[in-house]
């Protein structure tokens, strides 16, 4: 059999950390969520799946909007309509609570309702006879591992799937129904589809457990998402691939103005930078940029990014340049380490005049006189023009990096 296996969408969450976000962005972010289970259908659909595994925090919480309740439900109806059975249960974010529910859910949907571990089954297209065991959460927290309910695999069905929403930290605070991944193994499970942590994680091949992570990542520290994932069951073994879903991808990036000999000079790598690693096709990219190495750039440079005109100026470019695609929401200057650094009070020009000096033939062969007369090292080493430019280019990076060359203001 073949089943795609979900958790963690947390549907109605917002994006966060971003602020004053301009109208067009705004609304793409509204779209995502509900985009991001459409696509989540799509894959189903499209791979014909036997079966699609909702593993609990479907809803970002237990009262959810009846706009998002109403696409939801539309969506699995889709489903319906292709003979695709949903398994669906509910974690400690969107807890069931009957009351809550606007809508029916469609005839195509098994619910874990209750805390109580119980079991549903369904047939395959090839006839295989699955049996899939599971619980929800009633309450925003489960303190006790929920195993001990879970039988063993049934000897009448082919396939025995667990869905288990929790994690193996008990901490004695408000647990996530902790568990133990060698309890779980013990089950004799064909596959556990697991639901809680939002970073993608293989756990075990034999059998195999996953954890497929969020989908969709919400805050710049979701940034590893992988997707949906497309489980394959047969003869005792399975297999996991993932497929994309997400329709907001983050970015994190760090960037040198080494090369930066000024303002202009630094936005325009700034900006070749960030539309080389643009989005990808019909994403929407939330990027921050870190920047290292703008101590050459002056005061001016330090007063344009602490009042928030750089990052303005760079996020309008960057949005017209894109369609809006692409959305810088934070500059970050990195602090560097000044006390390891020599200041030298000369000319902006001096290291480039310095350059030009030492690739002269006659002046670098002076320069290094001692040691080009060493037999050791001229029997080893053979200065060409290719050996002088890249050594002046290395001691170049070294004096950047010891010192900093400033023009005397006064």
């Amino acid at each position: 059999m073949k089943l795609l296996h979900t958790a963690d969408l947390h549907l109605d969450r917002s994006f966060e950390g971003l602020k004053n976000s301009p109208k067009q962005i705004a609304e793409k972010l509204q779209q995502a969520n509900h985009k991001t289970i459409t696509a989540i259908v799509d894959i189903a659909i499209r791979n014909q799946v036997d079966a699609v595994i909702l593993a609990g925090d479907t809803f970002h919480q237990s009262r959810t909007s009846i706009r998002t309740q109403a696409y939801f439900i539309d969506e699995m109806k889709r489903l319906d309509q292709e003979g695709i059975p949903v398994i669906m249960s509910f974690g400690n974010h969107d807890y069931y609570v009957a009351e809550r529910y606007w809508f029916d859910f469609p005839k195509n949907m098994f619910l874990f309702q209750k805390e109580q571990v119980e079991t549903h089954y369904f047939m395959t297209k090839n006839q295989e006879k699955v049996a899939v065991t599971g619980f929800s959460y009633e309450h925003p927290w489960i303190n006790e591992d929920k195993l001990s309910g879970f039988p063993t695999k049934e000897a009448g069905v082919d396939i025995h799937i667990g869905v288990y929403h929790g994690d193996t930290t008990n901490n004695g605070a408000q647990n996530y129904a902790p568990f133990t991944f060698s309890t779980m193994k013990s089950k004799g499970y064909d596959y556990w589809a697991l639901g809680h942590i939002h970073q993608p994680q293989v756990v075990s091949a034999d059998p195999l457990i996953v954890y497929p992570g969020t989908p969709q990542g919400h805050t710049k520290k979701e940034r590893t998402v992988q997707g949906v994932a497309i489980v394959s069951i047969e003869a005792g073994h399975a297999t996991v691939r993932f497929e994309p879903v997400a329709q907001v991808s983050w970015q994190v990036e760090k960037y040198s103005l080494r090369q930066a000999g000024s303002l202009q000079e630094a936005l325009s790598i700034l900006t070749e930078l960030m539309l080389k690693a643009g989005p990808t096709s019909g994403q929407l990219l939330l990027k921050e940029i870190q920047l290292t190495d703008i101590v050459q750039l002056g005061e001016e440079f330090q007063l344009s990014y602490e009042n928030g005109e750089l990052l303005h100026y760079l996020q309008n470019s960057l949005l017209q340049q894109t369609n809006h695609s692409l959305f810088l929401f934070r500059v970050e200057v990195v602090a560097e380490d000044l006390t390891k650094k020599v200041m030298i009070t000369a000319a902006p020009e001096l290291l480039s005049q310095l350059e030009k000096n030492y690739l002269q033939p006659d002046i670098f062969s002076n320069t290094l006189q001692e040691l080009v007369q060493n037999p050791l090292f001229s029997s080893v080493v053979s200065i060409n023009e290719e050996w002088r430019e890249r050594s002046v280019e290395q001691a170049n990076q070294k004096i950047k990096e010891d010192f900093v060359i400033q023009e005397d203001q006064t």
